[in-house]
């Protein structure tokens, strides 16, 4: 009989059974063997328990539960105190969806036995996936006490630290797992995560070039490399952009295009019904569902044909309203990348937009494989895929100026008439407020972004303002500010300008966004982050009457709030220069009749622009693909 320790794990790990959790609890002698009924066409036979585990095994990996639950049973008849048996037999229960029937089966299993580390391990991941991390962390410190050289319990620990907000903590775990295994690509690319949401920018990028080194293949450490350029105050957009081409041309080489679909010079030319695919996994709560949500309604449905591809196994109310306004719905989460590329191709999509760029879940290497005529990238990422099989980057004049950033991508630019986006408010949304300033005797400044975006020179320059209005102060949200460590971090860079704890205001994450979009009650004027603007955050607060002052930067990313302060008619907020930005704020600050006039209007104002002019941009955006479209044999 062959080795069983040496094949694939049971557990449905992919590790080996001998470096896995598999191995049996009880020692039987060759003669004391399990009988297996008939099951699934194969007769009856007589195994091992390691065998019957084994084949268990195989049976979760085929997502056949209740087989393996059988075998499991023979097990636990033959020998009742089997601790593995116990275990997994909740393991399958947690899989099916029944984790109140199957944890106590895993906690019996795990009192058997307490010295299985990787038991222990298995079940800090049950507790992981129901949201229970102190009892996560204690289930993988446990394992970690039997095996300290379990890295994965150590990255883990880690992982559960930063969802519950321990930060410093969660760095210390990831720098304990470096020191297990300094080549561990994994560990160096969590912890180069958490770096850059804490804005130490230069220390996290220092991790991913680790990560890389250590597992040069591993996409999404680049990946996360090349987006976090996009944060940082003095990076030239050259070098960005250099570093964006240099891993499209990594991802091309990895994967073959399909053959060229042909298309004749008539397809083009007349004016037939163009198939669109979306392809995004943020079809969910989201903020890109304020910004595809409008579109999806207001297409033509005479002239194009929509599909959504979903990638992401998320569905909530905001999925199930998008799905109702497309008449082609594909979810292609867990498809490979050839699968997804040939549901596109049989589809026969003319026009394949992506949605995400190098945010998390894209599927770029599905854009690779070339499987539409045409290919744009549009609203997920305000940068280059690098891509030279992306053809097109859907923008505008304003935040993409004629001249001034094409050198900057592997696409052509297509830029819309009026704006690049389009934008729809919160359902749950209270009615403008009056301006706070009239009641509290001092202005209220806000930010509702991001932390990763309020950079030490985006400090600096709101301290500023800060001590040039004595009687205003700053509110900052954003669901990581529930932490003393995150308010005592902000804050200590706020002190070295001059401004006391007292002037800054924490909000962290609300129960609802109704509770969300009532908090810019309290503000009087936004401020915009830069060189990364908000998006969603500056529309948010522009319906909510809060007008926010903006920086004009050297590229997209930079200059979205260009885009949106023009288009409703209010470029006067829109600073050029630091000095700029903060004279504007102190002069808005200091003309409360005109503040609050702005507030009054700002949401007709908002209504009546561009900027939330649905069919109108679907228009402008559906003349584009035709133009898209015609260009494939008019290389103009």
């Amino acid at each position: 009989m062959s080795d069983n320790r040496n094949e694939p794990c049971a557990c449905g790990s992919g590790r080996k059974a001998k470096n896995c959790c598999m191995r049996p609890a009880v020692a039987l002698g060759k003669n004391n063997l399990l009988t297996i009924p008939p099951m699934d066409g194969a007769p009856a036979r007589q195994v091992s328990v390691a065998d019957a585990m084994q084949l268990a095994g195989m049976f979760i990996q085929r997502a056949m539960h209740q087989r393996a639950r059988d075998i499991f049973q023979i097990i636990l008849s033959a020998d009742p105190e089997n601790g593995e048996a116990m275990f997994f037999t909740g393991l399958v229960f947690h899989m099916e969806k029944q984790s109140e029937v199957g944890l106590p089966w895993m906690l019996r299993g795990v009192a058997k036995l307490p010295g299985a580390s990787q038991l222990h391990y298995n079940l800090g991941k049950v507790y992981s996936d129901l949201q229970l991390y102190p009892e996560a962390i204690a289930a993988y410190r446990r394992a970690l006490q039997i095996n300290p050289k379990n890295i994965e319990a150590q990255c883990n620990v880690g992982g559960m630290l930063e969802h519950s907000g321990e930060y410093s903590q969660a760095i210390a775990a990831y720098r304990k797992a470096i020191g297990i295994n300094p080549s561990h690509p994994e560990a160096h690319n969590n912890l180069g995560l958490i770096l850059r949401q804490l804005g130490q920018f230069e220390e996290a990028m220092e991790s991913f070039k680790r990560a890389i080194q250590a597992q040069p293949a591993g996409l999404s450490f680049m990946q996360n490399l090349i987006s976090t350029m996009n944060y940082m105050p003095h990076m030239d957009c050259g070098e960005i952009f250099n570093a964006h081409q240099k891993f499209g041309q990594q991802l091309e080489l990895a994967s073959k295009p399909f053959a060229a679909r042909p298309i004749g010079i008539s397809e083009t030319e007349n004016a037939r019904r163009l198939r669109i695919g979306y392809v995004s996994p943020d079809f969910k709560q989201h903020a890109v569902a304020h910004f595809i949500e409008p579109v999806l309604a207001n297409h033509q449905k005479d002239g194009f044909e929509i599909f959504c591809y979903s990638n992401n196994p998320i569905v909530d109310a905001t999925t199930r309203h998008l799905q109702s306004l497309v008449p082609h719905w594909r979810d292609i989460t867990g498809m490979t990348d050839q699968e997804a590329a040939k549901k596109i191709r049989d589809d026969g999509i003319d026009i394949l937009v992506d949605l995400a760029g190098y945010t998390n879940l894209n599927r770029l290497m599905i854009f690779t494989l070339k499987p539409a005529p045409v290919q744009a990238t549009w609203i997920g990422y305000p940068n280059t895929t690098g891509l030279s099989r992306m053809d097109y980057r859907i923008t505008d004049a304003l935040s993409d100026p004629i001249g001034q950033t094409d050198s900057l991508h592997t696409e052509k630019l297509a830029r819309l008439p009026d704006c690049f986006s389009c934008f729809a408010p919160p359902k749950e949304s209270p009615e403008v407020g009056p301006l706070p300033a009239r009641n509290s005797g001092e202005i209220m400044f806000g930010s509702f972004n991001n932390l990763t975006k309020i950079n030490d020179h985006v400090i600096a320059t709101w301290a500023r303002i800060l001590v040039r209005m004595p009687k205003s102060r700053l509110t900052l949200k954003y669901k990581s500010l529930k932490t003393d460590f995150i308010q005592d971090m902000v804050y200590a860079e706020f002190s070295k300008h001059g401004v006391a704890r007292d002037r800054l205001v924490f909000l962290s994450q609300t129960d609802s966004k109704m509770e969300h979009m009532s908090q810019y009650n309290c503000i009087d004027i936004g401020l915009d982050s830069f060189p990364y603007n908000g998006t969603t955050t500056t529309c948010d607060a522009l319906w909510m009457g809060v007008p926010v002052i903006t920086l004009a930067g050297r590229s997209h990313v930079g200059r979205v709030g260009v885009s949106q302060l023009t288009n409703i008619g209010l470029p006067e907020l829109i600073g050029h220069n630091e000095d700029d930005y903060v004279d504007i704020a102190v002069a808005l600050a200091n003309d409360l009749p005109r503040l609050a006039a702005l507030r009054s209007g700002l949401r007709e104002r908002l209504r009546a622009s561009p900027l939330m002019d649905a069919p109108r941009f679907t228009r402008n955006l559906e003349a584009a693909y035709r133009e898209m479209f015609k260009r494939l044999h008019n290389h103009g």
